[in-house]
């Protein structure tokens, strides 16, 4: 029998330990229930090695915790946020001497929003945890997480030529049976041909890989005549690179149903449509002691 969505939710752990580049602290209270909240984004600098290349990446990680708990008590996480303050960063004190943050549990998730310009959906991803530690020997960032494969294509440039890579949808089943849908890269010649050989689409794997948050320099191209005067833009990039994983689809004790994954895309579809009819409406006035969104 396959696993309920519902009780079971995808092994989803990401792990970052880096430099602190920035943080940022807001408060606010919940838009129904009133509940006063506190929200950051620390932004860590880690480089690593893999795949005969070194890359460094600049990763943001959200936080978001409630004051209190449902037994009217302080919460840890809240406190946790608040003492973010206190450390060091490379915007403020040099980046030898900012302090190194350490997330062991974190987890990926699905962050689509509404462009205030275009008022178009952009789909993307977070990593959001709950609890820190200051201190690290090694810049680490890495995700394991279980997907359940929706689509697996070769990735093409924009001639329409391959590149080499594959593409990857996996659904992510988050608590409560909520879908998120993410997007994997693979690059290694020999993890393409083996993935492409032994994964195939409905199938339930595990991946683990790392996470890239970087820029690249992107040179204007050359023209038919005349003189060519250099130029370069910056394209960023944000790739979750699948490396290692499960050597088949997992058997069905362990895997997630098509159906139920059916389902759970259709919700999630809903709630998009909806988030879109949305945005077409006024902003309702919120109170907050600082810039930010309600998260609930």
């Amino acid at each position: 029998m396959s696993r309920n969505i519902n009780v079971q939710n995808s092994v989803n752990i990401v792990g970052i330990s880096g430099k602190i580049l920035d943080i940022t602290v807001a408060e606010g209270v919940t838009r129904e229930e009133k509940k006063p909240y506190a929200r950051a984004t620390v932004t860590v600098r880690e480089t690593q090695t893999y795949g005969g290349k070194t890359e460094t990446s600049e990763i943001p990680i959200s936080f978001f915790a409630n004051q209190y708990t449902k037994e009217n008590k302080i919460n840890p996480a809240f406190d946790q946020i608040q003492q973010l303050k206190n450390l060091k960063t490379a915007q403020m004190h040099g980046i030898e001497d900012a302090d190194v943050l350490t997330v062991r549990r974190g987890q990926l998730q699905e962050n689509n929003f509404i462009s205030r310009t275009t008022g178009s959906l952009i789909n993307g991803w977070q990593i959001r945890s709950t609890f820190y530690s200051v201190g690290g020997k090694e810049d680490t960032a890495f995700f394991d997480i279980e997907i359940f494969i929706m689509d697996m294509h070769d990735e093409m440039d924009k001639d329409g030529d391959p590149t080499g890579r594959l593409i990857i949808k996996g659904g992510v089943v988050q608590w409560g049976g909520r879908l998120d849908v993410l997007e994997f890269v693979v690059e290694n010649p020999d993890s393409v041909d083996y993935i492409s050989r032994n994964w195939s689409i409905n199938d339930t794997v595990r991946a683990q890989g790392r996470v890239r948050i970087t820029s690249i320099e992107v040179a204007r191209p050359a023209s038919s005549w005349g003189e060519t005067i250099p130029e370069t833009s910056t394209r960023a990039v944000r790739e979750l690179v699948i490396t290692d994983g499960s050597d088949q689809g997992l058997d069905e004790d362990f895997a997630f149903d098509a159906t139920d994954i059916k389902k759970a895309f259709q919700v999630r579809k809903a709630n998009i449509e909806q988030m879109m009819q949305d945005a077409k409406k006024p902003a309702p006035q919120t109170t907050v002691k600082a810039s930010s969104m309600d998260w609930e």
